[in-house]
């Protein structure tokens, strides 16, 4: 058995408590403007002003935002038909497609099938997507960056169920593994959009463009690797051969 080490997650903890219900509904934020009587305001001259005079020289604050601004696009590549399984160690550009088999639990069904998978792009972010997180304190020094990698499943999904994404691990550019941030209660961090505008799950062809974000202080974060195990794993598998000769995507 292998033990896995890896290099310490962060959590990003609960929302900031400024993301309030209101703001988080969807609905149209209404500024209160502060009134003012004719005792509070008046004119250079000692003249009361109105009401409505004085408001208009308030300047309203912008609202906060509850979401990440969107920096770009990123659109699916077209994976073609199944191929041969990608062996451990193969070198992959991005873009390139892994073929894999993978096993996943849907309920009370194991299924096996084919599975396609690769990394699309990676790029910085602005670290004042910390600020969202209550602990944003804990991300000092460190530059987040958006992992974006697709996901297509060539065998049937049960309809109730979304598809099992695989896990991707983020690494820098001299190879070395990267810290990456994880959710408040798990290790979802497939389903995390990373602020940018990612189309939708294609139901038609089993499509998912997922993104992680990796996170360092020194050496810029260039890829993700695949190497078999998942976010939650202890002890890799003794049968697994990726372990020590990951898929990455340079």
């Amino acid at each position: 058995m292998r033990p896995i080490t890896r290099p310490t997650t962060l959590a990003a903890l609960s929302l900031a408590a400024v993301l309030t219900l209101t703001a988080c509904s969807g609905g149209d934020d209404e500024s209160t403007t502060p009134s003012f009587s004719a005792a509070d305001a008046t004119t250079d001259g000692g003249e009361a002003t109105t009401e409505d005079e004085a408001t208009e020289d308030v300047v309203e604050e912008e609202p906060t935002p509850t979401e990440l601004a969107v920096d770009y696009d990123v659109a699916a590549v077209d994976f073609g038909a199944p191929g041969a399984v990608t062996g451990p160690g193969t070198p992959l550009t991005k873009g390139q497609p892994a073929w894999l088999n993978q096993t996943a639990t849907y309920g009370e069904q194991e299924l096996t099938g084919p599975t396609a998978v690769s990394v699309l792009d990676v790029r910085a972010l602005e670290p004042s997507i910390f600020d969202q997180y209550s602990n944003a304190e804990d991300f000092a020094g460190y530059t987040p960056y958006a992992i974006t990698f697709q996901q297509q499943w060539f065998y049937d999904v049960p309809a109730e169920y979304d598809p099992t994404t695989l896990d991707l691990f983020p690494i820098k550019e001299d190879g070395s593994d990267a810290e990456y941030l994880t959710g408040q209660f798990g290790f979802g961090a497939a389903t995390n959009s990373c602020g940018l505008q990612l189309p939708e799950y294609d139901e038609e062809t089993k499509t998912l463009v997922s993104c992680i974000i990796g996170l360092s202080k020194d050496l810029p974060v260039t890829t993700a690797k695949y190497n078999g195990e998942t976010y939650t794993s202890i002890i890799a598998s003794a049968d697994n051969a990726y372990f020590n000769q990951p898929l990455s995507w340079g």
